[in-house]
């Protein structure tokens, strides 16, 4: 599967996983209607957990390749990528291209647009085939959510709300032999934290 058919499949309220191999499904997934009664000061509408301190990002969505470090990208099993703007994506965002690396890694990163936050991807939840919210990375809510459950082809996607009207999409596509191949869900985890370690030190 082509990575930019993985970008496209996490963004959950916007998602059309097509092209692909492997149990891949096609289709826009429908919004849940919204469930007000179960609303609280600490969860959106649909039950997304707010964000209580929300991250300056902007100026790393004007240059997504600069979200992880050199530095960062080698303690990764990444070393010397460089990364490249994925246009076809929705929103702006950057790929890694790693096939060629011991760990055999493609990650990516999307700042999501045309979502409203967390919320709107907790309202499409019942579409979706992979949805396991997750501990806070550094604070911020994350769930793994995928169109098309792909982990046991060395797939995963995970989406954190930095704030309550945005989300970081990441994901990992780990080909055979990789270092992380059985575990894509961890792999794509701990570049989601070295993501926001990143952005937390930009935005001081």
């Amino acid at each position: 599967m082509r990575i930019r058919t993985t970008v496209i499949g996490i963004a959950a309220a916007l998602a059309v996983l097509s092209g692909c191999t492997g149990g891949g499904t096609t289709g826009t997934p429908t919004q849940t209607s919204t469930n007000t009664s179960s609303s609280s000061g600490d969860t959106t509408p649909n039950g997304a957990p707010r964000v209580k301190t929300p991250l300056a990002y902007e100026r790393f969505e004007a240059d997504p390749c600069s979200v992880v470090t050199a530095a960062q990208l080698e303690a990764l099993g990444l070393p010397g990528i460089k990364g490249e703007l994925n246009p076809s994506a929705p929103g702006k965002s950057c790929i890694w291209h790693g096939s060629k690396t011991p760990s055999k890694a493609t990650p990516g990163i999307v700042f999501l647009q045309g979502v409203e936050g967390l919320d709107a991807l907790y309202g499409a939840k019942a579409n979706m085939e992979l949805w396991e919210p997750q501990p806070p990375i550094q604070g911020f809510p994350a769930v793994l959510n995928s169109a098309a459950d792909l982990r046991a082809s060395g797939n995963c996607s995970l989406d954190v709300g930095i704030t309550d009207k945005q989300v970081l999409s990441f994901l990992i596509q780990t080909d055979k032999g990789g270092t992380r191949y059985s575990e894509p869900c961890a792999a794509v985890t701990d570049f989601a934290n070295q993501v926001i370690t990143t952005i937390k030190a930009g935005a001081k």
